[in-house]
């Protein structure tokens, strides 16, 4: 039976969860300057990048909880490093919380400036992100491939999906799966409670697809 250290975690699923990210960050300008002041196309779009933003905390919260603690009781060699890259995460704070607030403000009152000012703002936060992002993947990722076990990581889809705030908690599921392949979109769903497994089957999956087409169009 494998131990700390010695488990072969498959991790690479975060790198699909971190493109999921970056993509949707990085398609504000088009999507959110294609909106306009059009009070119909602002509330797709404003609600897309709630949720998003949401998708955004839920990860770096089970991370948090799941992933840094563990890792930093177990590795004390990088115990230094693991602390300094989650506390990046408190970085974001205060971007996300403004570009929230713009968010609200420009579907209460559609403008091209209200729009332009979630743009900008949105765009501190892949500013922020991006080096985080990188730094995971080349330096904690290969140690909590070691350190983390399976069962131990898969627990953070649910935990994302029992933590979302906002209204549309499939949207960062789907966004995911779209950029895994399939043994990796069954092992996700695998580490899910049944109860959401049912519910993505049957409600979920078919809102995402709904509204990220509409999204997209």
């Amino acid at each position: 039976m494998s131990a700390p250290g010695t488990y072969q975690t498959e991790t690479s699923d975060m790198f699909a969860v971190h493109q999921a990210l970056l993509e949707a960050l990085d398609a504000a300008p088009t999507l959110i300057g294609g909106a306009g002041a059009s009070p119909d196309r602002v509330e797709v779009i404003g609600s897309y990048y709630e949720n998003v933003l949401e998708f955004l905390h839920v990860h770096h919260a089970g991370e948090d909880e799941l992933i840094y603690p563990i890792l930093e009781e177990r590795c004390a060699d990088d115990k230094a490093m693991l602390e300094r890259v989650d506390a990046q995460h408190r970085l974001l704070d205060e971007p996300m919380d403004k570009a929230r607030e713009a968010i609200t403000a420009w579907r209460a009152a559609p403008s091209t400036e209200g729009g332009q000012t979630v743009v900008d703002l949105i765009g501190v936060i892949g500013e922020t992100l991006r080096p985080h992002l990188g730094e995971e993947e080349t330096m904690v990722l290969p140690i909590a491939s070691a350190w983390i076990s399976p069962e131990e990581w898969q627990q953070l889809p649910g935990h994302a999906l029992q933590s979302f705030s906002t209204d549309k908690p499939w949207l960062a599921l789907g966004l995911v799966r779209e950029r895994l392949t399939s043994d990796q979109r069954d092992q996700m769903l695998a580490g899910m409670p049944p109860p959401l497994q049912t519910l993505w089957a049957q409600q979920w999956e078919p809102a995402f697809t709904s509204f990220i087409a509409e999204v997209r169009s």
